[in-house]
C-alpha cells in the first residue's frame, strides 16, 4: 500500500487569520441614523396629510347622515326642523333629530375637540340667523324648510367654532351665524365641511364661503374657554 507523502506542518505564525466582521463604526452609525431621519421626514408629513384627509372624509360623511336625519324629521313635522332650543339649550337641535339618526357621534366632527359626542352643545353648528320670515314657533325655534327659496345655496350645517361662546373655547359649537365672523371653521386644509338644505354636502373653500356671505376661520380656534 502506497502512502501519500507527508508534508511538514505549517508554522502557526504563517497560518491565515480569519477575523469576524467588526461592529459598526461611529461614522456608519451616524450615516444610518441620518438616513432614517430623512425617511421619517419624508414619510411623516405624508402620513399626517393622509390622516387629515381621512378625517375630512369621515366628517363630510357624518354631515350627510345628519342631513338625512334632518330630511326625515322634516317629512314627519310638516317641513319644520329645529334650529335652536332657547328654553333648554343643553338639549339643542341635535337632540330633537337624534331619534332619526344612526348614532350620536355623527353630530360631531371627528377631527376637532371634542372629536366624539359629549353633549348637545359641542356638535356641528346649525345656522341660527335665518330670515325671520322663515322661522316659526313661539320662540322662533323652527325653520320652515319648504319656504327657503334657494336651498342649494342655504348652508344649514357646518363645521363650527365656539369663539368662546357660553364659555366653550376652541371646540365645536352647536350654532353658527352667517352675520358673525369666524363661527364657521375651515379646519380641513382651509375648507369647512357643510350641508345644504337641498341635501348635498360640500367642502367649502374661502371663495365659496365668501360667496355665501360667510367670513370663516382659517386658523386654529384658540379662544380659551372658562368651562371644562
Amino acid at each position: 500500500m502506497i502512502r501519500p507523502p507527508a508534508f511538514p506542518p505549517v508554522p502557526v505564525a504563517s497560518r491565515p487569520v480569519v477575523r469576524g466582521r467588526a461592529a459598526f463604526t461611529l461614522i456608519e452609525l451616524l450615516v444610518v441614523i441620518a438616513i432614517i431621519a430623512i425617511l421619517a421626514g419624508l414619510l411623516l408629513p405624508a402620513l399626517a396629510r393622509a390622516r387629515a384627509k381621512a378625517g375630512a372624509i369621515k366628517c363630510i360623511g357624518n354631515l350627510r347622515q345628519v342631513g338625512l336625519a334632518t330630511m326625515l324629521y322634516a317629512q314627519d313635522h310638516g317641513g319644520l326642523v329645529p334650529v335652536q332650543s332657547p328654553l333648554a339649550p343643553t338639549n339643542g337641535w341635535g337632540r330633537q333629530l337624534s331619534s332619526n339618526a344612526t348614532a350620536r357621534d355623527i353630530f360631531v366632527c371627528p377631527t376637532y375637540p371634542p372629536r366624539v359626542f359629549t353633549n348637545w352643545i359641542r356638535t356641528y353648528g346649525v345656522r341660527q340667523d335665518a330670515d325671520p320670515g322663515l322661522l316659526v314657533g313661539g320662540l322662533r325655534e323652527s325653520l320652515q324648510t319648504e319656504r327657503v327659496r334657494n336651498p342649494t345655496l342655504y348652508l344649514h350645517y357646518a363645521d363650527s367654532t365656539s369663539r368662546g361662546r357660553q364659555g366653550i373655547g376652541a371646540q365645536q359649537y352647536a350654532w353658527f351665524r352667517v352675520s358673525a365672523e369666524k363661527e364657521v371653521h375651515a379646519r380641513h386644509a382651509e375648507r369647512a365641511n357643510g350641508w345644504f338644505l337641498d341635501g348635498h354636502a360640500e367642502a367649502l373653500g374661502r371663495s365659496r364661503l365668501e360667496a355665501l356671505g360667510i367670513v370663516g376661520l382659517f386658523e386654529n380656534d384658540d379662544v380659551p374657554g372658562y368651562l371644562p
